[in-house]
C-alpha cells in the first residue's frame, strides 16, 4: 500500500473519532444494544455437525440476552449527564427517560420457551379439525352418509378357508406338473420290501409308508406314482386349509397302509381291491360310473384284453365324432419309458368294424376325492 493511501486512511479515522466526541447525542441505542449482545451460535443442520442440544440449553442461552430495561438504563445514563447539542438528542432523551412497565412473562411465553424445537420440524401431516372446530350442520342440510365414497378403492376380501376346500382334482393337476417328463424312468418288479413304485420315500405320521428304489434312480410304476400324487395332493390341500398334513380323515398309519394296499390291487381281485374301493371305504371319495361325469384330475384304473391293467390320472376322453373311443391320461408306463402323458383306446369297433384298441370299457374304475367338508366318518 502506498504511503499516501495510509495517510488518507489515518486522517479519516481521526475526523471520525473527533466527530463522535463532539456529538454524543447521535449515539445509536440500537448499535449499543447490539454491541453488548453476542448472538448464540445454534447448531448446524448438516449431516456431519454435532448432535443437537437439548431444549434446556437454548433456554439458558435466551437468559443471556440483556433485558430491555437493563439496556435502557445503560443508554440513558450518559444522556442524563450530557446536555444535548442537537435537535436529534432531545426526543431521544425524552424517549429513554420513561422506563418500560414491568410485565411478568405470561404462561404462553414460558411454554413457548420450554418447547423450542431441537431440529427442523417435519412437514405436518394432513390435519383433521377438532370436534369444537367442526362447523355445525345447517337446519335444512341432511347429514352426510356414513358409507365410504364411491371413488375410494375397496379392499379385496381375504380368501376364505372354503375357497381351498374343493375337490382334490385341481391339486392333483398342480402336482403332476412338478414331474419333468423324461427324468423318471419306469420300473416294475416284485421286490416289494425295498421298492413300492414311488420316486421318493413317503412318510405318514413319522413312519415310512412307501419306499423309493434304493438306487436313487427315481423310478416308478403306475400304481406307485398315482398313489404318490394322491398323497402329495392331500397334504398340499391340508396345508392350505390349515390342517395337519398327517391327517387324512383321521386315518392312522395302519389304516392308510391298508388304503395303499387297496390302491395297489394287493389285497385281492380288482373287483374288491382298487382305488375306488379305497376312497369309499375310508370316507374320502366316491366312484364315478357315468363316463360323461369324469373330470381331469380323477384317478382311473382300467384293464386290457391281454390280461394287463393300468392306473393313471384321468385327463380327458378321446372322441371320434363325439363318440368316446379312448382315454388320455398321465402316468408311468413302459411304452413311454416312465412318466408321461399317453393315450389308449377301447376295444370297440370303428367305422370299418375293427377295434380302436384293447382297453376294456368294463370294468372301468374312476375315483374322485371329495372336499374335506364332504368326508364321511368311516368308523361308523
Amino acid at each position: 500500500m502506498k504511503s499516501s493511501h495510509i495517510l488518507i486512511f489515518c486522517l479519516f479515522f481521526s475526523l471520525l473519532f473527533a466527530a463522535s466526541r463532539l456529538h454524543p447525542g447521535s449515539h445509536s441505542y440500537e448499535k449499543a444494544a447490539l454491541a453488548d449482545f453476542t448472538p448464540p451460535k445454534f447448531p448446524s443442520t448438516t449431516a456431519d455437525s454435532a448432535p443437537p442440544k437439548s431444549p434446556g440449553t437454548y433456554i439458558e442461552l435466551l437468559k443471556e440476552i440483556p433485558d430491555e430495561r437493563s439496556r435502557t438504563k445503560q443508554e440513558t445514563a450518559p444522556a442524563a449527564t450530557t446536555s444535548p447539542t442537537t435537535a436529534e438528542a432531545k426526543p431521544a432523551a425524552k424517549k429513554t427517560a420513561k422506563p418500560l412497565p414491568e410485565r411478568p412473562p405470561e404462561k404462553k411465553e414460558l411454554a413457548a420457551r420450554q418447547t423450542l424445537p431441537v431440529q427442523n420440524p417435519k412437514p405436518p401431516a394432513a390435519l383433521t379439525p377438532a370436534p369444537s372446530e367442526q362447523l355445525p350442520l345447517q337446519e335444512n342440510e341432511p347429514p352426510l352418509p356414513e358409507t365410504p365414497l364411491q371413488d375410494k378403492p375397496q379392499e379385496a376380501p381375504l380368501p376364505e378357508r372354503e375357497n381351498h376346500d374343493r375337490k382334490l382334482n385341481s391339486y392333483v393337476l398342480e402336482i403332476i406338473q412338478t414331474y419333468q417328463i423324461g427324468n423318471f424312468p419306469y420300473l416294475l418288479n416284485n421286490d416289494y420290501a425295498n421298492y413300492n413304485g414311488v420316486t421318493t420315500n413317503i412318510f405318514y405320521q413319522d413312519r415310512l409308508l412307501a419306499r423309493a428304489h434304493p438306487s436313487g434312480n427315481r423310478a416308478s410304476h403306475c400304481v406307485g406314482i398315482t398313489f404318490e400324487v394322491f398323497f402329495r395332493a392331500m397334504q398340499e390341500r391340508n396345508r392350505r386349509l390349515g390342517l395337519s398334513p398327517n391327517d387324512f380323515n383321521g386315518m392312522n398309519w395302519d389304516e392308510l397302509f391298508d388304503f395303499m394296499l387297496l390302491w395297489y390291487v394287493a389285497t385281492g381281485p380288482k373287483q374288491s381291491s382298487n382305488l375306488t374301493i379305497a376312497v369309499e371305504k375310508y370316507g374320502i371319495g366316491t366312484r364315478i360310473t357315468n363316463l360323461a361325469e369324469a373330470r381331469p384330475g380323477d384317478f382311473i384304473d382300467f384293464s386290457r384284453t391281454n390280461g394287463t391293467g393300468h392306473t393313471a390320472v384321468f385327463i380327458d376322453w378321446v372322441r371320434d365324432n363325439e363318440r368316446i373311443v379312448g382315454i388320455r391320461y398321465w402316468s408311468s408306463q413302459s411304452s413311454t419309458n416312465g412318466i408321461a402323458y399317453n393315450e389308449e383306446y377301447f376295444n370297440i369297433p370303428n367305422s370299418a368294424g375293427r377295434p380302436y384298441g384293447n382297453v376294456m370299457q368294463q370294468p372301468l374304475y374312476i375315483a374322485r376325492v371329495l372336499p374335506v367338508a364332504d368326508y364321511r366318518n368311516f368308523r361308523e
